[in-house]
């Protein structure tokens, strides 16, 4: 027999999001688009303009210089945000199960699939700018990679705060290598 507070619990769970309005609600919830889109574009903008700047070029950045530097850049905070998923999921589904995937809301799985897709919208975009891009887009690669394993001594890390925290933020200067360089490698 239901409990007069387990139906009224059970009444206000809004009902789960099906389809493509599942992926709204994590992005919603997890990567705002709204939020982050226009900070990654003001990112990588300076990024590719500075660039342009030190190498003393008067003219504004070639568009496709900014559109690549700005698509990947935002995939990178998109395959940081995944791998964060996974790297938390134990810790998230005992201490914050309403969070997206230990709610049931999208599964590792799924989001190991987007990832795979970013990853290759990365390539394709690095290689129509410049195949010169490739290494750059690998070093953060394996950074994010050994982030994702914690750089094989979490216990310590976890220990360390202000290590953890180096280490984790060395990331960023590496997605900007990789915005600058969509202007600087480009060009010889």
């Amino acid at each position: 027999m239901t409990t007069p507070v387990e139906a009224v619990a059970v009444a206000t769970v809004p009902p789960m999001p099906t389809g493509a309005a599942r992926w709204w609600v994590y992005q919603r919830e997890r990567f705002p688009l709204v939020a982050h889109g226009p900070l990654v574009a003001a990112f990588s903008f300076s990024a590719v303009s500075f660039s342009s700047l030190l190498r003393r070029e008067g003219d504004f950045p070639a568009w496709q210089n900014l559109a690549v530097s700005f698509v990947t850049a935002l995939l990178f905070f998109l395959l940081l945000r995944i791998a964060d998923e996974f790297k938390d999921f134990e810790d998230d589904s005992r201490w914050r199960p309403y969070r997206a995937v230990p709610r049931g809301l999208v599964k590792l799985r799924e989001l190991g699939v987007v990832a795979v897709f970013a990853a290759i919208i990365q390539v394709v975009l690095a290689l129509a700018l410049s195949p010169g891009l490739l290494p750059y887009l690998l070093v953060v690669w394996i950074w994010l990679a050994l982030m994702t394993k914690e750089f094989f001594v979490g216990d310590w890390l976890k220990k360390h705060p202000v290590q953890y925290m180096v280490s984790h933020m060395a990331i960023m200067p590496l997605i900007d290598l990789y915005a600058t360089a969509c202007d600087w490698r480009v060009a010889g």
